[in-house]
């Protein structure tokens, strides 16, 4: 009798230590943090201390300098220091009522003394930055604007404008300074480049007015565990369900479901929610921020990049080196986060993040056409601009055929087209295919 309780314990043991490290291989990867007991508070898989103002920052800041009849682009790389030290601590006064104004005339008004602008990717609510604004009416808080204005030579002189409504919002003072502002337009790291306004189906791009020399980057990369995420997604891991299915792993519990892809490197996070609730445009950001802080751990910058109104999901961009990072369908390139009032429901995440750069032999810089050259060869074709929303230079994500822990990053001219962004000569030539009937 106590031989077969003893078998019957060992019995027990033995399938409880097979359960254990069968989820151990399923989850792969090094443990990195130590799973929170069942219904603790989830570990956040993210290394990476990440700012409001870096990830809401603008995507361009052009210096019109009307005195000397030119304009230019300040390489972004180079400011986050200024936007982390003043954008917290400074503020506006009270934001007047605002008055139409065409986008074409809007850059007549930019056309007239010397003016600092900043371009952001998407529309930023004014409730997300409430603290620097002076009694901030409450129905502005979901209102947007996706250009800022500064005086250079009387910064009180400002404003905000919103591209898509059309609205211009003036402001009565501001904290800032001539010298804050010369010491954004000065800084001696300051990479400037001429660029023209360009006027591309109703919006203004502004494109560098000479052939721009970028350089080439490679890096080590990382592919991040599992573990690190399952543990952050689920409280109590013994409650898991792991199943594998050709390159995919799914996670899964009674609430939510991760699917990890090993062929895409990325992480998809699904769970419903019965609360739905009400979220302000400036809440539903805001949160998608404190997701993003939780679990991305890219090594440079990273952007606020769109906003789906249908679906509430949030974009953000990779960026090195002051440049966005682009992929085939972007899946090492953007994570897309979508919250509601009781938490985040749907992810979609890379799994790889850049480490260490490398300083390889071969050619170091890349000479890319101008903006003007780039805009004629869209011309060329049948559809000519007609697609066209925007247009940057970014660096392409290209695997190393020699090594799978080294990645190269190409520049190359993007164009936004119908929501995507592609490589230029890629999307002529889906044009030419699509007009050809291929």
């Amino acid at each position: 009798m106590i031989w077969s309780r003893i078998k019957h314990v060992l019995l027990t043991g033995l399938i409880g230590l097979s359960l254990f490290l069968s989820f151990q291989l399923w989850t792969t990867g090094v443990q990195l943090r130590e799973p929170s007991s069942g219904g603790g508070s989830p570990i956040p898989a993210s290394l990476v201390d990440r700012s409001l103002a870096e990830v809401f920052s603008p995507k361009k800041i052009v210096w019109h300098r009307n005195d000397l009849s030119k304009k230019v682009d300040i390489n972004m790389n180079y400011t986050n220091e200024w936007f982390e030290k003043y954008l917290p601590e400074t503020t506006f006064g009270e934001v007047q009522s605002p008055q139409r104004l065409s986008y074409s005339d809007y850059q007549d008004y930019l056309n007239d003394e010397n003016w600092v602008e900043f371009i952001f990717d998407a529309p930023i609510p004014f409730g997300l930055f409430e603290y620097g604004f002076s009694d901030l009416p409450t129905d502005y808080e979901n209102r947007t604007f996706t250009h800022v204005f500064m005086n250079t030579d009387d910064p009180e002189i400002a404003g905000f404008y919103d591209s898509h409504s059309e609205f211009l919002y003036q402001i009565e003072e501001t904290d800032y300074t001539p010298d804050i502002i010369d010491e954004l337009l000065y800084s001696a790291e300051n990479v400037l480049t001429d660029v023209e306004p360009i006027e591309v189906n109703e919006r203004y791009l502004y494109l560098p007015v000479e052939e721009q020399a970028v350089e080439y980057h490679d890096y080590l990369v990382e592919r991040l565990p599992n573990n690190l995420f399952i543990y952050q997604f689920f409280s109590d891991t013994s409650e898991i369900d792991a199943r594998r299915t050709g390159n995919t792993t799914r996670y899964i519990d009674l609430t939510t479901e991760v699917r990890i892809n090993d062929a895409t490197n990325t992480l998809t996070y699904l769970r419903q929610r019965s609360d739905m609730g009400q979220m302000t445009f400036s809440e539903r950001l805001r949160s998608s921020y404190q997701e993003l802080t939780q679990i991305e751990n890219w090594t440079d910058h990273v952007h606020y990049q769109n906003y789906a109104p249908e679906t509430h999901e949030v974009t953000f961009q990779r960026y090195i080196q002051g440049y966005p990072v682009y992929s085939y369908q972007q899946f090492e390139s953007t994570n897309e986060i979508t919250v509601v009032e009781s938490g985040r429901t749907n992810l979609r995440i890379p799994l790889r993040v850049v480490q260490t750069p490398l300083t390889l032999t071969g050619e170091r810089i890349k000479t890319l056409p101008s903006g003007r050259d780039i805009i004629n060869q869209l011309e060329e074709m049948e559809l000519g601009l007609d697609y066209i929303e925007d247009m940057r230079i970014g660096l392409t994500w290209t695997e190393s055929e020699e090594d799978d822990r080294v990645v190269h990053f190409e520049p190359n001219w993007y164009v936004e087209a119908q929501g995507s962004w592609v490589e230029v000569n890629r999307y002529i030539q889906s044009q030419e295919e699509s007009l050809n009937g291929f």
